[in-house]
């Protein structure tokens, strides 16, 4: 189990472009870690980087003061990660990675069945169905559950909330804070607003380099400047008006739901 996840001088080419240059700050355990920013800053290329896909950078990354070595230590969760189910059963897909490491069957099982029950999903109705069986929102479950069973002290997670309804988004988001008590959680997303009550620390990539945020900093620049970081229209209907304050409200899934469900009967009347 890792405390923190350093970045020194990390800088990253693709030929003559320099894609993330001299990025320095860290990542911590026991809060969601957000990195944000628009199409082309960069953000999927340091999960690439930190997950060892990409090898060629400057610079270096550190967990707790020694080289990060990325192997069985990291699991990255690609976007749409349900687009990459393989195996015919819920049990055989979440188990998968398990399977890998030689354990038996037997064994699997229970580890595979309280592993599915933290991410939301009843074993007892779903073990033996196919994963395309699933409602969307199973689905990403049972991906990310997939992607983490074997306990990696690092998870990184691109665009996990995406596609989802507003419900899903919010299950989703309070199952990555309770993942981040015993993990590095690292989360590139569109969809700061949602997941920043759990968040500690935002990562801001942008054209001119990048600014590491508290939470609430990042989310008082976003409100008064819309031109800063694109906001939804529901988050600034929502909390707007507390833009000044030092202590912005939370927001719940059910409010946000309902305000979703609203715009869309208005948006159907108009038709």
């Amino acid at each position: 189990m890792f405390e923190n996840l350093a970045l020194n001088n990390l800088t990253v080419r693709y030929g003559s472009h320099v894609l993330l240059e001299n990025l320095c700050g860290s990542f911590s355990r026991g809060q969601i870690n957000l990195v944000v920013g628009r199409a082309g800053s960069g953000k999927s290329t340091l999960l690439r980087v930190l997950a060892g896909f990409h090898k060629e950078y400057d610079g270096s990354v550190e967990a707790d003061g020694v080289t990060f070595v990325p192997s069985g230590n990291i699991s990255l969760a690609f976007q749409n990660p349900e687009a990459l189910f393989f195996n015919g059963t819920v049990e055989d897909e979440v188990g998968y990675a398990l399977k890998m490491r030689r354990m038996g069957r037997d064994e699997i099982e229970p580890i595979a069945r309280s592993w599915l029950q933290k991410w939301g999903l009843d074993p007892e109705k779903c073990w033996h169905n196919h994963p395309l069986e699933l409602s969307g929102g199973e689905k990403r479950r049972l991906a990310l559950a997939a992607c983490t069973i074997f306990m990696p002290p690092v998870v990184l997670f691109d665009e996990p909330l995406a596609g989802l309804d507003a419900k899903g988004q919010f299950a989703l988001a309070e199952l990555l804070a309770g993942m981040s008590s015993e993990h590095i959680v690292i989360v590139v997303t569109h969809e700061p607003e949602i997941l920043l009550e759990q968040s500690g620390i935002l990562l801001y990539l942008h054209s001119d380099g990048c600014r590491w945020f508290k939470s609430a900093e990042f989310l008082h620049s976003a409100l008064i400047d819309r031109n800063f970081f694109p906001l939804p229209e529901w988050y600034h209907n929502a909390v707007g008006q507390f833009a000044q304050s030092s202590d912005l409200p939370p927001i719940k899934a059910d409010e946000v739901f309902r305000y979703v469900k609203k715009r869309e009967r208005m948006h159907a009347d108009k038709l």
